[in-house]
């Protein structure tokens, strides 16, 4: 006789005993043991068994370890049977993962890893590639466990993971490092596979391909990872999207349409926590419609656990941004569990969630992979109920010395055996479905029932011209059209940047009333567009500045010294466009190209650093709102606004304005050339009829490298090219550098060098630093280090338990954090100092470097500050081209990965990553005001993702002690506040990472 399981577990009852309470709901047992327990609306399900060896973090898309398979249970029940699909593939020594149903239940599509030294086969070839490849399990005939198995891809040196169906029958999306695009079009006319923005692991972008595994399309061209694409009920493909430009670090919920085009931020850009995860979409006819369920987590150490959320995305684009003003400002996201998971690092008492999926039967109820809170004793597992408060919150100090950390028989690092659970949100029960054996994990449990099909989205009508071009079109139609928060907004402005006359830089009126408009204020266009109003000419916006990146190349040594002192990567200007009176801009740029956007004044630096990437799909016509714009309305440039032509315009451009068009429609539409990007910054007011009384036109600008109207404007030193595939790359030592010692003056007498070449002040001398840099660089970089008057040595400050010095202001403030947007340029104290005026710098930095008595607003001309505001609103890099010679960036040469992980792994493992280098994401970064630079050696346990880092930190195999990989942690105190060195020179450790270097001097 079959019986109800009536023991369940309500989370609202557990307390340091949850743990406990959680593993005994698997004990539920029946009168006849070889029967099923059955409850009430069990499915049958598909998940994946991992092995806790394995290493996970959301910066970690490709990791496997041997023992995963994909499985099947017949019923959500803890004694329903449970069939191992993929045993005779991975032969033990797989890996299996991401497993996702089609829409009739009948199939399963997922990843699998498994080694070329496998005898399985598929189709009658060898089954097994060594790299992940995506495979479907199909039930239609022979059902849960007669169905049959075949593969989708088989690549040999790419990973395919993450897949999921399309709507009606048109294939699979996926995440793949393969970069079926990307990779023949990188920047400088370069192909390479590129590696993420920590220089870690070959970038994971989305593709598709159709049922076959034919027709593989890359469409999705970030900088880091994309994953966990699905697809949502209206046909939109849904993921987690990993932005990671300069201080900005964390993973948001992104979207686009199924041939990648409409992409952007759908939520968690601007909301508490780190990394959305794993996002779903509630039942769409229940009362959770709108809703996602995600998990909440760090970025790093806690194998991919966090709290469980819903996501309002119905009625919010951000947790404060309401939709309309019916919602309250502020609920977009909430903790489900009775008791809230911790979504943060350090120790979580009611365990830890990971990849939710909310059913659609009509119950509500979430299948989810859950781990209780345990850690570890003396290398024994016990659980947190154990712990005593003392322990408690020793575990739970992020800022605890790492030395501390790593030396107390007491750790958080238990093995995340994750077992199968279905939640109820209703009434906060969990029922135990799957436990694991012991050594292995079980993640991504899916239903395999039935469930409405997304609408079949057609794809995006395109210019065909533009395609054959591989170009795009991007309109902005009011940079001004900025949300709440201000990025785009007076905030940014300050006294300087208004002419006389002008209380404030942007005019503002009140929002207009619309059941969508939550703000209460919006710049006046119809104002700033009038030549006859004050405030045509208040406002400093002149043009936009497009840059691409350069993707870090795979394979390469040296490039952390490369970039420098910075947490962005290389980057090269594409050229400028005018911004038209009313905030508009339209424009070609590159399609299938990670681009990014700034807005620049009238002298030609950044009002805002852009830190996500924009792409656009070959002949895609995109058009945004404004810069930061709301999310949901009309745009502020529309309607009545944007069909007002002042009559003090010239009346040949205002007749000729068509109904909605923007400025800078109508002016590209009268003239197409004005869509190709400029070289340089040119601008004349062709709007204002200054034949009319009291018109005044905006000041012509002018900012080129060469050519200018006053030869003594032109550059006397290398000049940035502006032609060609190295065009807009700015590398330090060749552009920067030369202007602190070009001679000035008569006889010298005005050359920066002849006064600054102090190294107990500033030091802007040519000469060769510590680092191998120039001095001048590190100068500008890195704010010197600030001295406790009662030690008289520099102060120390923990960070995530990491101690390290405590810098004052930098002269370039080369940081892009939430609370300081800004351009970096015009953040920082050099500019201030150069251009005489009083900007965005920070009172630290003008208290460290005052006002100097001299004037230097003269001392550089126009296309020299060109050069250095451009070099600082790029990030400051030191070499924005990895394949420049000079740059120090080099092939591999016989450094071999295997020889890596086999034995510099396990040293890199218990040394560097088992305490400070690890990801620290941007919603744990540098407080205000302070100068500390995130390490960017990151170490995740990924064999393949630290050797590329690993790489980064080498420069010279030939010389092995030279390098940053053994020079840093050689030297006491490293880290600091240690008391001896990590590796000491000669140790064993020491020499067995020298004599791995060696291998590679040719």
């Amino acid at each position: 006789m079959k019986k109800v399981l009536t023991r369940v577990c309500v989370l609202a009852c557990m307390s340091a005993a949850a743990s406990v309470l959680l593993v005994g709901c698997g004990s539920g047992t029946s009168s006849d043991s070889g029967s099923t327990v059955t409850v009430a609306g069990d499915v049958p399900l598909t998940y994946a068994k991992r092995s806790t060896a394995l290493s996970m973090n959301p910066t970690d898309g490709t990791n496997s370890a041997a023992g995963g398979d994909l499985m099947v249970r017949e019923k959500s029940s803890p004694s329903a049977p449970e069939h191992n699909i993929t045993a005779s593939i991975t032969q033990g020594r797989g890996d299996a993962s991401d497993p996702e149903a089609s829409y009739d239940g009948k199939k399963i599509v997922f990843s699998l890893r498994c080694p070329t030294s496998n005898t399985s086969t598929v189709g009658g070839v060898a089954a097994c590639t060594g790299r992940w490849n995506i495979w479907e399990y199909d039930m239609s005939t022979g059902g849960l466990t007669g169905g049959t198995l075949r593969r989708l891809t088989s690549s040999t040196q790419d990973d395919d993971v993450d897949p999921a169906y399309l709507p009606a029958g048109a294939g699979f999306v996926f995440a793949s490092n393969r970069q079926a695009k990307a990779r023949l079009n990188q920047a400088l006319g370069q192909n390479y596979k590129a590696l993420d923005e920590y220089e870690r692991e070959a970038v994971l972008n989305l593709h598709t391909m159709d049922a076959t595994g034919a027709n593989i399309q890359q469409i999705s061209f970030n900088q880091s990872h994309d994953r966990n694409p699905v697809v949502r009920p209206n046909g939109d493909i849904m993921f987690s999207r990993w932005e990671h430009v300069g201080d900005r670090n964390r993973f948001a919920v992104f979207r686009a349409k199924p041939d990648g085009t409409d992409m952007f931020v759908l939520y968690g850009a601007q909301s508490p926590g780190n990394s959305f995860l794993h996002p779903r979409d509630m039942d769409p006819n229940g009362p959770y419609r709108g809703h996602l369920a995600t998990s909440l987590m760090p970025l790093s150490r806690t194998q991919e656990g966090g709290a469980m959320m819903f996501v309002n995305a119905a009625d919010y684009s951000e947790n404060n941004t309401p939709a309309n003003t019916t919602v309250p400002a502020q609920g977009g996201q909430r903790s489900v569990t009775a008791q809230a998971l911790n979504s943060g690092g350090g120790l979580s008492e009611y365990g830890r969630i990971t990849t939710p999926y909310p059913l659609w039967d009509g119950t509500n109820r979430v299948l989810v992979s859950y781990r209780p809170c345990e850690v570890t004793r003396d290398g024994i597992v016990v659980s947190c109920a154990t712990l005593t408060d003392a322990e408690k919150s020793r575990l739970g100090d992020r800022n605890r010395m790492a030395a501390a950390v790593a030396g107390d028989s007491l750790r958080d690092n238990a093995p995340s055996a994750y077992a199968v659970y279905m939640f109820n949100p209703a009434n906060q029960t969990w029922m135990i479905v799957a436990a694991p054996p012991p050594g292995f994990m079980y993640t991504d449990p899916i239903p395999l029932q039935a469930r409405a099909e997304p609408n079949a989205t057609q794809p995006t009508a395109v210019d065909a011209a533009l395609a054959a071009q591989n170009m795009a079109l991007i309109e902005v139609r009011s940079v001004y059209d900025t949300d709440g928060l201000g990025r785009m907004g007076e905030r940014m402005l300050t006294a300087a940047d208004r002419p006389a006359g002008c209380t404030t830089g942007i005019a503002m009126t009140a929002a207009p009333v619309e059941p969508t408009e939550t703000r209460s204020m919006v710049a006046d266009l119809v104002r700033m567009k009038n030549p006859a109003d004050a405030a045509y000419g208040c406002s400093p916006v002149r043009f936009v500045r497009v840059t691409r990146a350069v993707a870090p190349p795979s394979g390469m040594t040296g490039l952390r010294g490369s970039i420098g002192e910075t947490e962005f990567e290389q980057q090269q200007i594409l050229g400028y466009a005018p911004v038209e009176p009313d905030g508009s801009f339209k424009l070609h740029v590159p399609a299938d190209t990670p681009i990014a956007l700034s807005i620049i004044d009238n002298k030609g630096r950044g009002l805002q650093t852009h830190t996500n990437w924009i792409q656009v799909r070959p002949g895609e016509r995109r058009t945004c709102d404004g810069c930061h714009s709301p999310r949901r309305g009309a745009s502020l440039n529309s309607g009545v606004v944007v069909n007002t032509m002042p009559a003090a315009l010239v009346a040949a451009l205002a007749s000729d304005h068509q109904s909605g068009e923007t400025m800078a429609s109508t002016r590209t539409r009268q003239n197409a050339a004005l869509l190709s990007l400029s070289p340089d910054m040119s601008f004349t007011d062709v709007w204002a009829d200054t034949t009319q009384t009291g018109v005044t036109a905006r000041p012509a600008i002018a900012i080129r490298y060469t050519g200018n109207a006053n030869p003594a404007d032109d550059l006397a030193t290398a000049v940035p090219a502006t032609t060609g595939l190295r065009r807009g790359i700015i590398n330090y030592p060749e552009h920067v550098q030369p202007l602190w010692t070009r001679s000035r003056g008569v006889a010298g007498a005005n050359t920066c060098t002849g006064c600054h070449a102090d190294s107990a002040a500033l030091d802007l001398r040519g000469t060769t630093s510590g680092t191998g840099r120039v001095t001048s660089y590190e100068e500008l970089m890195l704010g010197d280090p600030v001295i406790d008057s009662t030690t008289g040595l520099p102060q120390i400050r923990l960070e995530n338990g990491v101690p390290m010095i405590v810098r004052g202001a930098a002269l370039v403030e080369a940081s892009s954090g939430a609370a300081n947007s800004a351009g970096i340029a015009r953040k920082s104290r050099l500019t201030e100092i150069l251009f005489g005026e009083t900007l965005l710098a920070s009172a630290g930095a003008r208290t460290e470097y005052p006002t100097p008595t001299i004037n230097h607003a003269t001392m550089l001309n126009a296309a020299e500050k060109r050069v250095l505001v451009e070099w600082m609103d790029l990030g400051g890099q030191y070499y924005n081209d990895p394949f420049d010679p000079a740059g120090g960036v080099r092939s591999v040469n016989g450094l071999s990965e295997s020889a890596f992980e086999t034995t510099i792994h396990p040293i890199l493992r218990s040394t560097c990553a088992a305490s400070c280098h690890q990801a620290v994401g941007s919603d744990e970064g540098t407080p205000t005001g302070t100068a500390f630079r995130d390490n960017r050696f990151v170490l995740t346990g990924s064999a393949e993702g630290d050797f590329n880092v690993t790489l980064s930190m080498i420069s010279d195999t030939c010389v092995a002690s030279s390098n940053y990989l053994l020079s840093r942690p050689s030297t006491a105190p490293h880290p600091l506040g240690g008391t001896a060195a990590v590796l000491p020179v000669g140790s064993a450790a020491y020499n067995t990472i020298a004599a791995w270097i060696a291998t590679g001097c040719r």
